[in-house]
């Protein structure tokens, strides 16, 4: 369990990941992390499933809401959590035991806001599948590096972090948006200091939705909603957006 005051706290948000939460939460159980305790908090959109019933076992806190979005989930982790420091963290990720060190250790810089780990494959599949994996979480990471340099952070929320205070501070993630939530914070928090992607903090996550909904499909329907999100100036919700929809 997380100490009475924590340095750091671990957002999860959540929805009908009974198939991989538990090793999720695992990973984070099992964090070489000497600077104080570790916060647990999953936050679950009324999940039909197992999920809150096996994030109960590992999770200090699991909060249950009747709202969908990811945004909002996140919110409500981040409006319960003790620790000076929240890292957001999907449910079907799991950290190297270093990770969460690597990230801490990227605060002692004090003008430093916000930091994404490296995004790395969880599966092992076949030859071309696992092309396409890396091709495709190598193009996240040099965009999160290349973006964060120019002082315009192009970071998703996988598995990233921030202070606390200026996550308040920047009213967090909106609410209104259920696709490029996770670009429209990391600009947001890019105004206010430092943004960088440790290489070090390793996360691996689930590829399932690149194999459930191919490659060209997923970047098609990137851009497609990014170009409303960003140019039209419009809001895309769950039916719009195949990664918000159950798998």
């Amino acid at each position: 369990m997380a100490a009475e005051d924590p340095a750091v706290s671990v957002v999860i948000p959540t929805y009908c990941e009974e198939a991989t939460i538990k090793d999720c939460l695992m990973s984070v159980k099992k964090q070489r992390f000497e600077m104080g305790g570790i916060e647990i908090i999953v936050v679950d959109s009324n999940s039909p499933d197992q999920t809150r019933v096996i994030s109960k076992e590992y999770a200090d806190k699991v909060v249950n809401t009747k709202e969908r979005g990811v945004s909002k989930a996140r919110n409500l982790g981040a409006d319960k959590a003790k620790g000076e420091l929240l890292i957001f963290l999907d449910g079907d990720t799991i950290l190297d035991p270093k990770c969460i060190m690597e990230i801490y250790k990227s605060f002692y810089d004090p003008k430093v806001v916000y930091v994404s780990g490296a995004i790395l494959g969880l599966e092992r599949p076949g030859l071309k599948e696992t092309l396409s994996e890396r091709l495709h979480y190598n193009l996240m990471n040099n965009i999160s590096l290349v973006t964060a340099q120019i002082g315009f952070p192009f970071f998703p929320t996988v598995c990233c972090a921030c202070r606390k205070t200026v996550f308040q501070a920047t009213g967090g993630f909106d609410e209104g948006l259920a696709i490029a939530e996770d670009i429209t914070f990391s600009l947001k928090m890019g105004k206010t200091g430092k943004c960088r992607l440790n290489k070090k903090a390793k996360a691996y996550t689930s590829i399932r939705r690149i194999e459930k909904n191919g490659m060209l499909k997923n970047y098609f329907s990137y851009f497609k909603n990014y170009f409303k999100v960003f140019i039209l100036k419009k809001k895309p919700w769950i039916n719009e957006f195949p990664h918000t929809v159950e798998i």
